[in-house]
C-alpha cells in the first residue's frame, strides 16, 4: 500500500468511525429515554447502571488522553481536533445541567454552572488561541488553505516550535 493509499485509508476509516459514533452520540443525547428503551441490551441493565457509567468514564478517560496527547505535541491542528471535540463535551454537560437546576440548592446551581461555564469558557479561549496560532505559522509558511497533504510541519504550526 502506497503513502496516497493509506492516506485515503485512515481518512475513510476516521470518517466511518465518526458517522457511527455521531449517530449513537446524537441518539443518546437528543432521544436518551428512546436510546434507553430501545437499544438493544440497554434496557436489560439494572436501575443503578455501571455500564453506563463505567462508558461516560470511558470516554471520559478518551478524551483526556487526546487533551493530554495534544499537550504533548504542541501542534496546533491536533490541539483545535482536542479542543474541538471537548468543546463539544463541556458545552453539552453545561446546556444539560443548567436546564435541569430543579432539585438543587441556589448554591449548588451556582457552584455547578460556574463550575461548567468555567470549562466551556476556557475550552473557547484555547480554541481561539490554536487558531490564530495555526493562521500565523500558516501566514509565515506562505501556506493557505486547511492543511497539506505531505504530512510536514512547517515553521508556526507547531506552538512549541
Amino acid at each position: 500500500m502506497n503513502l496516497e493509499s493509506a492516506r485515503r485509508w485512515l481518512r475513510g476509516g476516521l470518517y466511518t468511525l465518526a458517522a457511527l459514533q455521531t449517530f449513537v452520540s446524537l441518539w443518546q443525547y437528543f432521544l436518551p429515554r428512546s436510546f434507553f428503551d430501545d437499544f438493544p441490551t440497554v434496557k436489560l441493565d439494572p436501575p443503578y447502571n455501571e455500564h453506563l457509567l463505567t462508558d461516560v468514564g470511558g470516554l471520559g478517560l478518551a478524551l483526556a488522553a487526546t487533551l493530554a496527547i495534544a499537550a504533548w505535541l504542541v501542534d496546533t491542528r491536533v490541539a483545535l481536533a482536542a479542543l474541538t471535540g471537548y468543546l463539544v463535551y463541556a458545552a453539552t454537560h453545561f446546556a444539560y445541567h443548567v436546564t435541569h437546576f430543579a432539585d438543587f440548592s441556589l448554591g449548588e446551581a451556582l457552584g455547578v454552572g460556574t463550575g461548567l461555564g468555567l470549562e466551556v469558557v476556557l475550552a473557547l479561549l484555547l480554541l481561539h488561541t490554536a487558531r490564530l496560532l495555526l493562521r500565523a505559522g500558516r501566514a509565515m509558511a506562505g501556506v493557505d488553505g486547511p492543511g497539506r497533504s505531505d504530512g510536514e510541519r512547517h515553521a508556526g504550526e507547531g506552538f512549541g516550535d
